[in-house]
């Protein structure tokens, strides 16, 4: 932290008569929540708390209180130093986030934690990507790594993880085997392990089967004995009901086996993903250039045109514009491909060509990819935290606003998929014991004073795909660092947050 960094000072409070529920998955009980010096000063019987005057007291009655809400998933929208308020977490009761440094970042993890802890609304910790790894060592030359540039790379993690990142985030993994992808990956999950960290693996839904790429991955933690947290699974397995049955069982024979495993999910049918990711495989193979030049070559094209027409699953009337990297095309934003066709007077795939091909790749969509019945399964596991929606271009998704009271007022209240403190542990304890973190995920004496107020009957998400930008309903207020983050449903601007570094020990906690 730098030392001309201002702090917002903690006020005294206690939130009176209030259910507490800890974030240890323990029945919820009466209680006093006492704050003060940015920590959690106690927790005392129901109504015993006196007022001396100089507390701001805050009346629980008909509320619950609990830690704040932990993202192991969070990807920055805009950039997290250009939106230093966080009020898209906020709001929803979000206190920690976790995200990935920026791939264009050019500053050492150290100096990248140092600008963060100069003013956020959330405490923050990173994950190092693995793509950014291998540009370092690497730059665009494709191939198995040479010795020099594996070391590189394992230098790399090393340094950021004894700066303070808490892991390695791996995006859509590439061919198994190709371009010494697992060799690379081997090298650095063995780096990662050394250092007490986890690595991040997320598996994009187009890329293939589910089970064989988690399969994959639990093979590389128990040869490397990195710890894994699957991210997004729920959308992986796919909108065929059954498939959650199968996954679980692969991760409960992983963990009886004593592999550190956890997953998460945000609680949405629907995911952002590039609309490039609807191409076949082998057409989203090498560079951008790469690929616009197969969009432009005829053979090429046709090929892909068959696939697609082809494919029995390709619903062009459930294929939403998220977002565009060319303001020309803003006017396709928030319209599916089938009636983008119509207006045009064409078919689907020649629509679909003409904006990938105009817009550079760069345009996001949303697709529902998940079912139901899966999503329930796996939230109900032993293994699940939530998270948000996690993917870059997040802007149109209802998730971004919304993902943590959709989980407590959809699959507590609305579907009773689980109780109260069951999910309240999802959101809170599992994913601060999956971090390490030091004083923080639990509501007791001693920790971090991370708070969130809420309103059990009537907390849900209220944003939308037509209107993704509301605050979540039921928030009542959200404290960081016992700061007041949000005063009675309205945000207060306090940038209280800190950024959260993993010590040489292994237990990520502020300095």
């Amino acid at each position: 932290m730098r030392n001309d960094a201002v702090r917002p000072v903690p006020v005294r409070t206690a939130i009176t008569r209030t259910l507490v529920i800890d974030g240890t998955g323990a029945a919820p009980y009466p209680g006093d929540v006492l704050l003060e010096g940015g920590l959690v000063a106690g927790i005392l019987p129901e109504g015993s708390f006196v007022d001396d005057g100089g507390t701001l007291v805050i009346d629980g009655s008909g509320l619950a209180t609990c830690p704040g809400f932990i993202d192991l998933h969070a990807r920055p929208d805009p950039p997290l130093p250009a939106d230093p308020e966080r009020l898209a977490a906020l709001t929803q009761g979000v206190t920690t986030e976790v995200q990935c440094q920026e791939l264009h970042s050019r500053d050492t993890v150290a100096q990248y934690l140092d600008r963060l802890d100069r003013g956020r609304g959330t405490n923050v910790a990173i994950l190092l990507p693995q793509g950014r790894v291998r540009a370092l060592a690497r730059g665009s030359k494709e191939g198995a790594p040479t010795a020099e540039q594996l070391v590189a790379q394992v230098k790399a993690v090393a340094d950021a993880l004894e700066q303070g990142a808490v892991g390695l985030s791996r995006g859509p993994e590439p061919v198994p085997g190709a371009d010494g992808a697992s060799v690379e990956l081997e090298a650095l999950c063995t780096a990662v392990a050394a250092y007490g960290g986890y690595l991040s693996a997320c598996h994009d839904p187009s890329s293939g089967p589910l089970l064989g790429a988690v399969g994959r991955s639990i093979r590389l933690a128990a040869k490397t004995g990195v710890s894994l947290q699957l991210a997004q699974v729920g959308l992986g397995a796919g909108e065929d009901p059954g498939t959650a049955a199968e996954l679980l069982s692969v991760l409960d024979s992983a963990m009886d086996s004593g592999i550190d495993l956890g997953c998460d999910s945000h609680p949405y049918l629907e995911s952002a993903v590039p609309l490039s990711s609807l191409l076949p495989e082998w057409a989203r193979d090498g560079t951008a250039t790469d690929v616009l030049a197969r969009l432009n070559d005829a053979a090429a094209l046709a090929r892909i045109r068959a696939e697609l027409e082809a494919d029995e699953t390709l619903d062009w009337d459930g294929v939403r514009i998220a977002s565009v990297g060319s303001g020309q095309l803003s006017m396709l934003v928030g319209q599916d491909i089938a009636r983008i066709a119509a207006i045009q007077s064409t078919d689907a795939v020649t629509a679909f060509v003409r904006i990938l091909d105009a817009d550079s790749l760069a345009t996001g969509i949303l697709r529902r990819t998940g079912n139901e019945e899966n999503l329930r399964a796996i939230m109900a596991h032993r293994s699940h935290s939530g998270s948000g929606v996690g993917f870059p271009d997040t802007a149109a998704h209802p998730g971004t606003w919304g993902s943590f009271p959709r989980m407590v007022g959809r699959y507590v209240r609305e579907t009773g998929t689980m109780d109260l403190p069951a999910m309240i542990h999802q959101l809170t304890g599992r994913p601060a014991a999956r971090l390490r973190l030091a004083g923080r995920g639990i509501l007791a004496a001693g920790n971090a004073a991370d708070v969130v107020v809420f309103d059990a009957d009537a907390i849900i998400d209220v944003a939308t795909f037509a209107e993704p930008r509301q605050p979540a309903a039921g928030i009542k207020h959200v404290f960081v660092n016992g700061v007041a983050a949000v005063s009675g449903h309205l945000p207060t601007s306090a940038l209280a947050g800190r950024a959260l570094r993993r010590s040489a020990e292994g237990i990520t906690q502020s300095t």
